[in-house]
């Protein structure tokens, strides 16, 4: 029997409202949880269009009392009757006259504009279709609270392992690239923190091939926009070089097309990247702070370019005046210090620095370090040569550094920044140098391209609790990075652990499997009751999305990547290249 749409009537044995109501469904219907729905009132002062989304379904034996009369009414030796009815929670009315639908109105499915009104899709003047619906069809997300026009920023939050996070993150950057629109005007920075697996996202995917239902996966990525599913287009890849030297990137997967990043000593003085060598909310709440700044402000204000030694830098002896930028190059003899070529020049003279006992009694050293206690220096330099040891290779006289703003205009839209292999120490420094610099880089220029920031373990970046200058600039653009052209989609396990200044300004929401006692938390307040509770048993690949522009949380099933998520999904020729590559 075809289901039919006439779903049934809005029932009276208690009283209905203008937020919810039940309804009794016919034998010959199907309901099921979030299909979207709709009835007409007909009010003495006009009719009234109720939309709706289906939150619960029930169904029960009218006649049964006990426990026993259910099998008695299976066995055929009692009369009782099945009665199936479903929860509607209200998300609109048309006109905008907040009525109770009247009991024994006849409710029906929401199809083709109903379907538009009920989502809100006619409210909107720009969409992006990221998923599908219960009934197969694209759900639509509001441009304006994605690319910053009314609102900004995405939060996605589910536990590890059940294709949430990443997946829903890449799939809205792939139709973001598809888009008629906003495919020229965006510009993707994607940290890869985990695993290889992003370091072959312009590849196809063989198990996406080698699907029984390819045909209609194909079908439903081109309802989405993406009419040729397959890798993402247009990729630049970036990683750490190896501690081995040579030039290699640090990554086994993959080599080719693969590039080295870093930073030259010059940059890291003049841009003042000190500071993420103390990005740890300890470092904030002691002195340590305090003589990072010192430290950091007087390396500025001596720094020259040497002449005949690129990317390196030299200290002078005293204070230099003017724009940093534009210092001329100045000769070895002149300066005041060593030619510093890398980190670790640089670190082993600031210690020898800081330690000469004679230096400190006597005040000489005072514009480095102020008043600061003998302890604090002390700690503070063993700090700054932990730092150097976990930075080897990432700041040097011939480092090429990833571009940003007005200087990667020339690169491939997406840049995927390899960390996995880098300490923990050394992922917070590249993650908040380029966070930095990306922002400075909008501060100067223009809005337009929108730079999307992909950042998984928000936590770890911009925990809840204590300060670090990556949660800074982290809070920073989560305030005002809409306005500027710089959203961040972050991705996080708990959106508890995160800070909520970050959170709190994302205007679109998302959240796949959630654990229970997390699910009760009060950063997911946008979930209703119900919504929680379904949050709680999602499938792989299924997800509740909130914006701004609908009143309730719809769920979204995004289909199967086309794109390798793994390089175990890399189709075999690609793979064999890559040996070639590799080996020769």
């Amino acid at each position: 029997m075809t289901p039919t749409d006439d779903l049934g009537v809005v029932l009276g044995h208690q009283a209905t409202s203008s937020q919810s109501y039940l309804i009794g469904i016919d034998d010959a219907a199907s309901v099921e949880v979030d299909d979207l729905v709709a009835v007409t009132t007909e009010d003495p002062a006009g009719p009234v269009t109720t939309y709706g989304i289906v939150t619960e379904a029930f169904a029960q034996l009218e006649g049964a009392s006990l426990p026993s009369d259910t099998q008695a009414y299976t066995e055929g030796s009692m009369p009782a009757q099945l009665v199936r009815t479903a929860e509607v929670q209200v998300v609109r009315v048309d006109p905008e006259r907040w009525i109770a639908p009247h009991p024994g109105q006849a409710v029906r499915r929401a199809r083709d504009a109903e379907r538009e009104r009920a989502l809100y899709e006619d409210t909107m003047t720009r969409t992006l279709a990221l998923g599908l619906g219960r009934d197969r069809l694209p759900i639509r997300l509001d441009l304006d609270f994605l690319d910053g026009t009314k609102g900004g920023h995405v939060s996605i939050s589910g536990i590890s392992g059940v294709a949430t996070k990443t997946s829903t993150a890449l799939a809205l950057v792939r139709l973001l690239l598809a888009h008629p629109e906003m495919r020229r005007r965006v510009r993707v920075l994607i940290f890869n923190v985990k695993g290889e697996d992003l370091l072959h996202i312009d590849r196809d995917n063989r198990r996406y091939a080698e699907r029984a239902n390819r045909a209609e996966l194909d079908r439903q990525w081109a309802d989405l926009g993406l009419e040729s599913p397959g890798g993402f287009p247009d990729v630049g890849f970036w990683a750490p070089p190896r501690a081995s030297g040579g030039g290699l990137p640090d990554c086994e997967s993959r080599l080719e097309d693969v590039r080295v990043f870093g930073w030259t000593p010059w940059r890291f003085v003049i841009e003042g990247l000190l500071r993420f060598c103390f990005a740890d909310a300890s470092d904030m709440r002691s002195q340590l702070s305090f003589v990072e700044e010192r430290v950091r402000g007087e390396l500025l204000r001596r720094a020259v370019p040497v002449v005949d030694h690129p990317g390196a830098v030299g200290l002078m002896p005293g204070p230099v005046g003017g724009d940093p930028e534009r210092r001329e190059p100045r000769l070895p003899g002149d300066l005041g210090s060593p030619v510093f070529e890398d980190l670790d020049g640089l670190v082993d003279w600031l210690v020898e620095l800081l330690s000469d006992d004679e230096l400190i009694r006597s005040g000489q050293a005072r514009p480095w370090v102020g008043n600061a206690a003998a302890g604090t220096i002390g700690a503070f330099t063993r700090r700054l040569q932990s730092a150097a040891s976990r930075l080897r290779g990432l700041v040097r006289a011939d480092a090429i550094p990833i571009p940003r703003g007005e200087a990667a205009r020339d690169e491939p839209p997406v840049a995927v920044v390899h960390l996995t292999r880098l300490h923990d120490f050394a992922q917070r420094f590249v993650v908040g140098t380029l966070l930095a610099q990306t922002f400075a880089a909008k501060e100067r220029g223009s809005r337009d391209p929108i730079e999307f920031v992909v950042l998984d373990e928000l936590n770890k970046y911009a925990p809840r609790d204590g300060d670090s200058p990556i949660k800074d600039t982290l809070i920073d653009i989560a305030q005002r990075g809409r306005s500027l052209g710089v959203i961040l989609i972050g991705a996080q396990q708990q959106a508890s652990l995160v800070a909520p200044e970050v959170t709190q300004n994302a205007a679109i929401r998302i959240t796949g499997r959630l654990d229970p006692a997390e699910a009760e938390r009060s950063e997911y307040g946008w979930l209703s009751p119900a919504a929680r509770a379904r949050a709680r048993l999602l499938m792989q690949g299924r997800v509740l999305i909130s914006q701004p522009s609908v009143p309730a949380p719809l769920a979204v099933e995004v289909p199967f990547p086309p794109w390798a998520t793994a390089s175990s999904e890399v189709a075999s020729t690609e793979r064999a290249q890559d040996a070639i590559s590799r080996f020769g």
